[in-house]
């Protein structure tokens, strides 16, 4: 996007707060396009939907440019007594019984992992014991040692190579088809009649604030789009096991935006998970 843009562009990782820490830093500065976010569906919709101590809304920002979709894998630790949907399943629902739920990683309240956890458990008819974690790495890297029994990871990085060695057990694919850098690990909804419904990826999208000058916008929307036409760019958005997006008009972009806010709000919802 420099290139494209003709200036600098400073790229500051802010976590916390279920990325509301970022979000909220760019609601608060001039809406002049100076400043964006690269969030996933977490940040914008998720957080202030579960966290009752954030106050911005969706509905402030909207996407000059879309990444991508990753899918997950529902991944257990490699000692874990099941090698199959089903035998995960039978002891999941032997564990619960015996009250000693399985132990599942999630990256904080409200985020796609922790709602995709809940969400699995209620379709399976389990309980798990849910453990929060600052980020995915700490999470992947307790899964593989076994201080947890199970977890959704983000296909690619450090959890597409422990899944390659052996050193995570995969389980299936939240997308609706094999992720094709794992083409042997067929979708969820494929392998058990109760997660049917069961589709989720995470998409990756630049946002800025609803205020900024249509001007400004369409001019980060080219430098975006340009980004994206980039060979290097499209091949290293594969290897971390996303798939690059076409190029969208910001019409077609802001309508994807307004659907995803209205189907991440009501799988809050239907899982139970309210602010807190």
């Amino acid at each position: 996007m420099q290139r494209a843009l003709g200036q600098t562009v400073i790229v500051e990782n802010l976590p916390g707060a279920g990325g509301a820490i970022g979000v909220q830093r760019m609601l608060n500065l001039p809406a002049d396009a100076m400043t964006a976010v690269m969030v996933s569906q977490t940040e914008p919709i998720l957080t202030p939907a579960t966290l009752a101590s954030v106050r911005y809304k969706p509905e402030q920002m909207r996407p000059v440019g879309l990444l991508g979709r990753t899918s997950y894998v529902l991944a257990g630790r490699p000692d874990l007594p099941a090698k199959s949907l089903a035998e995960l399943l039978s002891l999941a629902r032997q564990a619960d019984k015996a009250g000693n739920p399985l132990r599942f990683g999630h990256i904080g309240q409200g985020s796609m992992i922790h709602l995709m956890g809940a969400q699995w458990a209620r379709l399976c008819g389990v309980q798990l014991s849910h453990i929060p974690y600052r980020g995915v790495p700490p999470a992947v890297q307790d899964l593989a040692g076994s201080q947890i029994d199970l977890s959704f990871v983000p296909l690619g990085g450090l959890a597409f190579d422990l899944i390659k060695t052996g050193k995570l057990r995969a389980f299936g694919s939240t997308a609706d088809q094999s992720p094709a850098l794992l083409p042997k690990v067929e979708p969820l909804k494929n392998q058990a009649p109760e997660l049917r419904t069961f589709v989720h990826t995470a998409w990756g999208a630049l946002l800025v604030p609803r205020g900024v000058p249509d001007a400004a916008i369409k001019r980060l929307h080219a430098a975006f789009d340009a980004a994206m036409g980039d060979a290097d760019v499209q091949d290293f958005l594969r290897s971390q096991g996303t798939d690059p997006q076409a190029p969208m008009s910001l019409e077609a972009l802001d309508k994807f935006y307004q659907s995803e806010i209205q189907i991440h709000q009501a799988l809050s919802r239907a899982v139970g998970v309210v602010p807190e």
